[in-house]
């Protein structure tokens, strides 16, 4: 008898030590109120792409926090009525397109978040994540978007500035447009103009990009030769006015879902940039649209930071939050792509890119892109968001980094802003660029 009571105890231990064997061990650092530099760097193992954590190693900094709000409670207008009315109400065909479950057809317009339940058993369940980044985007409706690209060398430092606007039209996804005659079936317009330095002022990218299997129009209008010039879709995925970023790297991802095969490795706890713990302030004005505040937080970049010791392209003033986060894979389907593999960290809960790690065709690794984040609310109305704090492209090869920065005094993003239709026509387009 006691025999059998040793080996079913023996047992039991053995069952207890396989499972946790089998359990990913949980870093124990990475507290709210600590500081992850080269000392300790070890504490944020796991809880990082191996790219960002090299960077500790050389000497940038990370410090720590809790937020003080839910970014699943800043969910846009439209996001939240989704969470019920589309639950199990579309898929994702053979092609990589959106469908209805009961007539298997593309919908004539989705409203909010396409997937609010994702399975991670399911071999589409990449694809539904990147749907729900982009239509968490249209669900704060139309976009004004200042902002400056800072290009900056670990030895020089910073040494060229652009500025530029981004503004959109969107078509899809976004409640208030519903019904608005969509005969060229497109999803979403936008174009980027380019404001300064003058050798390169007067660059226009119109881009429109439709709900089906069809590849983006974009047409880019060249000063030096005042003309309007239609791009193959193939130059996505070139240098964009010689920063380290390209035109799909915008926001994370900016190519069509359908274009790239994705795949989630795996669901974790990781560090996450944000702006500031606190949300930022938006104010509303009479027609609807809502602006970031003058007073907004303003980054500090290690150039700006006396005595700093990291790279000089790193935003020493964010803070670091423990998130739950998807990990995908994704290749891009066209055989001719600069990048080969490329990794993307996406928030759980709001759907948007963290990180992508970027290696080239031959496998080895290229580039990381980061995007920390910030809350934005306004008090009277209560509208709540989630959108980027800022943008940073690294090239670990070069040593070269370009930042975007968005939200300053003199760059102030509009939400739901207002916008006429024609400009974003190729005739509206045309008379802008003259």
């Amino acid at each position: 008898m006691r025999e059998k009571k040793r080996l079913r105890l023996l047992s039991c231990l053995f069952g207890l030590w396989a499972l946790t064997r089998a359990m990913p061990a949980a870093a124990a650092g990475a507290a709210p109120g600590d500081v992850i530099d080269r000392t300790n760097w070890q504490e944020a193992e796991g809880l990082l792409p191996e790219s960002v954590l090299n960077w500790i190693r050389r000497g940038d900094v990370l410090h720590v926090a809790a937020l003080s709000f839910s970014p699943n409670e800043f969910l846009p207008p439209g996001c939240r009525e989704s969470l019920a009315l589309n639950a199990r109400r579309y898929d994702v065909d053979d092609n990589g397109l959106i469908v209805d479950v009961k007539t298997g057809k593309l919908p004539a317009f989705v409203t909010g978040l396409p997937f609010p339940q994702i399975d991670l058993e399911d071999s589409k369940a990449g694809s539904k994540l990147m749907y729900n980044k982009f239509y968490y985007g249209y669900a704060t409706g139309n976009m004004l978007c200042p902002f400056q690209a800072a290009y900056i060398t670990r030895e020089a430092g910073f040494h060229r500035e652009v500025e530029l606007d981004y503004r959109t039209y969107v078509l899809d996804g976004y409640a208030a447009i519903r019904g608005e005659p969509n005969p060229d079936n497109l999803e979403v317009c936008s174009i980027v103009r380019v404001l300064a330095p003058f050798d390169i002022a007067g660059t226009n990218v119109l881009t429109l990009r439709y709900r089906d299997e069809r590849p983006d129009s974009t047409f880019t209008y060249l000063p030096a030769i005042r003309r309007v010039r239609r791009v193959s879709p193939a130059n996505r995925s070139d240098a964009f006015l010689g920063s380290d970023f390209t035109m799909d790297d915008a926001w994370g991802y900016a190519g069509k879902v359908n274009s790239f095969s994705w795949k989630i490795l795996r669901k974790a706890d990781q560090l996450i940039p944000f702006l500031d713990p606190e949300p930022q302030p938006l104010e509303a004005n009479d027609r609807g649209e809502y602006m970031t505040g003058a007073a907004v937080k303003e980054i500090i970049w290690g150039y700006q930071e006396p005595g700093y010791t990291g790279a000089p392209w790193f935003p020493t003033n964010v803070v670091w939050v423990r998130r739950p986060t998807y990990i995908l894979e994704a290749r891009a389907k066209d055989p001719y792509y600069n990048y080969g593999y490329q990794y993307l960290w996406l928030d759980a809960e709001f759907y948007q890119p963290i990180f992508k790690v970027i290696h080239d065709r031959s496998g080895s690794y290229w580039k990381t892109e980061w995007q920390p984040q910030a809350g934005f609310e306004n008090g009277a109305s209560g509208v709540r968001l989630v959108a980027l704090g800022c943008m940073v492209a690294t090239d670990d090869r070069t040593d070269h980094t370009t930042v975007i920065n968005y939200y300053t005094p003199r760059h102030r993003t509009q939400f739901f802003a207002t916008a006429d239709r024609n400009d974003f026509s190729l005739a509206g387009f045309q008379k802008l660029c003259k």
